[in-house]
């Protein structure tokens, strides 16, 4: 289907499917064994805990069912020993409704007052069957739906987490040799990037963080073997180097931008030449290190790098000629410097053994 008659993912299909799964099995159980006719209560319970992952299911339930312990607890009192009525019902009131907005309970807070409003109405009309029929629909509903959280095709976010990371890979690359542009034809980057470059970057970072950490939530306590088989492919130290990476781009950038001998053209002189041996070296090193990000996965780093660190070490070395004596020079080797050094410090973390077949050699598979 294309993407207007679907609007929603398939992820959404899923979450609506045991949403169904567990109404639907929480209200023939109480049918069932409580003798129920219309067991609402306990279906509402099973649809509002259900969650996208298993641990916010969990989170969902754990909350849903303080909150339903906590109503209980603040009416039964009130209902028993406070005289006349309306005024167990304001103090019922007036105590749950605090305590429903505490952020521990979450938006699962509102069931607070909910059930200690109904536990009041039945405790002091004396309906305490009713009252243990209300609270046992509940405790099904969260069961029911804790287990089809669990059991049925609990989802598995790896791989839009690892669409994500490859576009901050493929951004900052593209970046990073978009600057060498520039430093090859003495223009500002925002002329070459565009002037939302950096706002593009933040962008992604910020959107390939949050998929990252969906999909490390999304494989804990997840049965799925597919959670287990694809947990090593996202390494949060591989997102931090990428962080850092980012941060020191646009550091070079907004160097760049201010900086006249390389943005501006038309420099004469001792400058100008100065700034022609720095430009060449300095655009291909961008360059060299674009290649290198691109390749930072998690795994061995690209083998551009120790050559990439060699030459760096060369122009802004003292005895380069001519030497790099501006300030703004130094700066900008320093900032490449440390995207190379957080590139050098991102160790692999391999937790499945492949096994590498020789170039030299064919495969035995046809």
């Amino acid at each position: 289907m294309s993407a207007r008659a679907m609007p929603f993912g398939r992820t959404d299909c899923a979450d609506a499917a045991r949403a169904t799964v567990a109404a639907g099995l929480t209200w023939q159980v109480c049918v069932t064994l409580l003798h129920t006719p219309h067991p609402y209560v306990g279906a509402v319970a099973a649809l509002l805990i259900v969650e996208a992952t298993v641990v916010r299911t969990v989170a969902a339930a754990t909350r849903y069912a303080a909150g339903c312990l906590l109503g209980v607890v603040v009416a039964v009192p009130a209902a028993l020993y406070v005289e006349p009525a309306m005024v167990g019902l304001g103090l019922v009131v007036f105590a749950s409704v605090p305590l429903a907005r505490h952020e521990l309970l979450g938006h699962q807070g509102l069931h607070l007052p909910t059930t200690a409003l109904i536990t009041f109405a039945l405790v002091r009309g004396r309906h305490p069957a009713e009252l243990v029929s209300h609270l046992a629909e509940i405790t099904l509903g969260i069961a029911f739906g804790l287990a089809c959280s669990a059991l049925l095709f609990p989802a598995v976010r790896v791989r839009s987490a690892e669409r994500s990371v490859e576009r901050l890979r493929t951004l900052l690359a593209r970046h990073l040799d978009g600057l060498a542009d520039a430093v090859a034809r003495r223009e500002r980057p925002r002329n070459v990037l565009g002037s939302g470059w950096e706002r593009e970057l933040d962008a992604a970072l910020a959107q390939a963080r949050t998929a990252v950490d969906e999909a490390h939530e999304s494989v804990r306590w997840n049965v799925r073997p597919t959670a287990r088989r694809r947990r090593w492919h996202l390494d949060r130290r591989v997102m931090r180097t990428l962080a850092d990476v980012e941060r020191q781009v646009c550091a070079a950038g907004r160097l760049l931008d201010t900086r006249p001998a390389v943005s501006r053209p038309g420099a004469r002189g001792g400058g100008a030449a100065a700034a022609d041996g720095f430009a060449g070296p300095y655009a291909r090193l961008l360059r060299t290190t674009a290649l290198c990000v691109y390749g930072c996965r998690g795994g061995r780093p690209h083998p551009a790098l120790p050559a990439a660190r060699h030459a760096l070490a060369r122009l802004g070395g003292p005895d380069r000629d001519p030497p790099v004596d501006r300030d703004e020079d130094r700066h900008l080797v320093q900032h490449l410097d440390a995207v190379l050094c957080c590139l050098t410090t991102s160790v692999p973390t391999p937790t499945r053994q492949h096994r590498v077949l020789s170039p030299l050699r064919p495969s035995q598979r046809r």
